[in-house]
């Protein structure tokens, strides 16, 4: 076990030890965001699968069109109208005749331009239309979005909206994605207790549960269990042993520092993991623990709330990236400038909660301990503060990473 890494060293000794997931399964397409693709999607069909109209108006034919204008318009017999879901091949334009013609209504044999209804005197019988126009103005092909046969999404993108409308509009309903990562989450601490019983006296509510798990939720990974572990190394080993049948990652918060009630260590040492680190040169969540139990990787945060969330960012992030090739764990880093002072010096390098917008970096107004959750409200982003800092002054060039 390696004791106080920097944070790069800890994601590096994490990534070392992740199983990508390479398992399968089908699911619906309508469920299916949020998912890695495990195929490669070909089209079934052109699309569109006939030449239609963009606009509103009337299919015509090109050369019918010569020399008109709004003072000497072409003259045409409307010969009947097309809406969208008609089928065109039953419809024959013949010379000077044209079709009204709604927007996707597919163009009629003998037509090869859709007038704008604007460019005309929106006729019935009869129209008149005002402009010449080149055969294949307002004119959408066949197969002009994607032809059949062609690759449209590869396997490894993450499903997005995007995505589910492609497999919707080649006739999909379900599609092979490679299965999210199974996540148990237990909070320890005698301490603790659950919302919505009476809190007796020297405890306190289990935030720390409720914030992993909405936050696992936000990021697309919901997890498979979130309970209250047993304030003892033989009620935590027991629990972390059961979970790890099934589980890729557990993730515990609280008893990871050096009190008689910091039960992880002695905890994994009964179930048999191997530790690979404990604690990183980061402040809040410097206690944090990595650990191995055969196939399932352990992330033994802090019980500070905020300590426990800046790890969950900071580690559990990259992973779930390396995990599940999934680029919406990654963190974006920019640069800004501060728009008010920290005052505090820092000694390790640290994490504050903030809010960054068009590149200015501001503090929320509260405290900032490691037990405080009130200032997290409204945040989006992490102020880098490098080891042996002074004082954050305002104007100054900061760094943050974005959540």
């Amino acid at each position: 076990m390696t004791e106080g890494v920097f944070l790069e060293q800890a994601v590096e000794l994490i990534r070392e030890h992740v199983q990508k997931i390479t398992d399968t399964e089908i699911v619906e397409v309508k469920d299916a965001g949020g998912y890695i693709l495990a195929e490669d999607i070909y089209a079934d069909v052109d699309n569109p699968p006939f030449p239609r109209s963009p606009v509103d108006g009337y299919a015509v034919r090109s050369e019918d069109l010569q020399g008109a204008s709004f003072d000497s318009p072409a003259k045409l017999t409307v010969a009947g109208c097309i809406y969208a879901g008609d089928d065109g091949q039953s419809f024959q334009a013949q010379p000077g005749e044209c079709y009204r013609i709604m927007t996707g209504g597919p163009f009629p044999k003998g037509t090869d331009t859709a007038v704008k209804q604007e460019d005309t005197d929106y006729g019935e019988d009869t129209v008149e239309i005002y402009k010449e126009q080149k055969a294949f103005d307002n004119y959408c092909f066949q197969g002009e979005d994607y032809k059949k046969d062609t690759l449209l999404i590869t396997s490894g993108i993450r499903i997005t909206f995007a995505e589910q409308g492609i497999l919707a509009g080649i006739g999909r309903t379900q599609v092979k994605v490679y299965r999210k990562p199974v996540i148990r989450v237990f909070a320890t601490g005698d301490e603790l207790c659950r919302p919505g019983l009476p809190l007796k006296p020297g405890k306190i509510y289990d935030s720390n549960s409720m914030m992993v798990s909405s936050r696992l939720h936000e990021l697309g990974v919901m997890p498979a269990s979130v309970a209250h572990s047993d304030d003892s190394e033989e009620g935590v080993a027991r629990d972390l042993k059961k979970a790890s049948e099934d589980a890729d990652i557990i993730v515990t918060t609280g008893g990871v520092s050096v009190g008689k009630k910091d039960i992880l260590h002695g905890a994994l040492k009964l179930l048999g993991a191997e530790k690979i680190f404990w604690k990183v040169k980061i402040q809040p969540g410097t206690p944090t623990i990595f650990s191995v139990y055969k196939n399932t990787l352990i992330l033994s945060l802090s019980g500070n709330p905020f300590g426990a969330m800046a790890n969950l960012e900071l580690l559990l992030r990259p992973m779930l990236q390396e995990m599940t090739g999934n680029e919406i764990f990654y963190m974006e880093q920019k640069d800004g400038t501060a728009c008010m002072e920290f005052p505090k010096k820092s000694r390790v390098r640290r994490f504050v909660r903030a809010i960054c917008r068009n590149g200015e970096v501001f503090l929320p107004q509260g405290i900032f301990s490691s037990g405080a959750i009130g200032t997290l409200r409204g945040c989006n982003c992490f102020l880098d503060i490098p080891a042996g800092s002074g004082c954050i002054e305002k104007g100054e060039k900061v760094h943050v990473w974005m959540l």
